[in-house]
C-alpha cells in the first residue's frame, strides 16, 4: 500500500489553482493571503512548505516562489523544487473545496444527495465531512491520471475511489 505523504503546503491566494491541484493529489494545500512575516514563519514552523510568487519572502528556508502563471507550470515546479514523486500522491483523497480529507459513505446515505442517474449508475461514495461535498467516481479520475502521465511520465493506475 502506498505511504501517505507527510508535506503539507500553505500556498500564497495567488495561486488557487495549484492549491487545487496539489489536493488533487492528495496533500494538505492550504491557501491563504500571505502578507506579514509572522504568517509565513508560523506555517514553516508547523512544517509547511510555503509556496508563493511573491518575491518578497523569497531567500527564506522552506520558502519557494514560483516563476509561472500556468497552475500546471506551477505544479511543474513544486514537483521538481520540493520534490514532489510519484510514490507520495494519493489522488483524490481530499475536498478540492475545502482541502478537507473525505471519507467513504454508504451508497444509501447518498441518495437523494446526488443526481438520480449517478445514484443509478455509481456504487461508490464519499463526502467531505468539513464542507458536505461528496464524490463519486467518474471520467474526471481518467483524465487526471492521464494528464500526469502526459505532463509528469507518472502512471497512477488508480485513485483510491475505484
Amino acid at each position: 500500500m502506498t505511504q501517505r505523504s507527510e508535506k503539507h503546503f500553505a500556498t500564497d491566494g495567488m495561486l488557487g489553482k495549484l492549491a487545487k491541484w496539489l489536493r488533487i493529489l492528495g496533500f494538505d494545500a492550504r491557501c491563504e493571503q500571505l502578507k506579514e512575516q509572522h504568517q509565513i514563519d508560523a506555517y514553516r514552523s508547523h512544517g509547511f512548505w510555503v509556496v508563493t510568487r511573491n518575491r518578497r519572502w523569497s531567500g527564506q528556508s522552506g520558502v519557494y516562489c514560483l516563476a509561472a502563471n500556468d497552475p500546471l507550470e506551477q505544479l511543474r515546479e513544486v514537483v521538481h523544487q520540493i520534490p514532489v514523486t510519484p510514490h507520495e500522491i494519493r489522488l483524490l483523497q481530499r475536498c478540492i473545496r475545502c482541502n478537507g480529507p473525505i471519507e467513504k459513505m454508504t451508497r444509501e446515505d447518498a441518495f437523494g444527495s446526488v443526481p438520480d442517474f449517478v445514484y443509478e449508475t455509481h456504487t461508490s461514495f464519499h463526502r467531505c465531512p468539513a464542507c458536505g461535498k461528496i464524490y463519486w467516481p467518474g471520467t474526471h479520475a481518467k483524465r487526471i491520471r492521464e494528464r500526469l502521465q502526459t505532463e509528469f511520465g507518472w502512471h497512477i493506475s488508480e485513485d483510491f475511489r475505484e
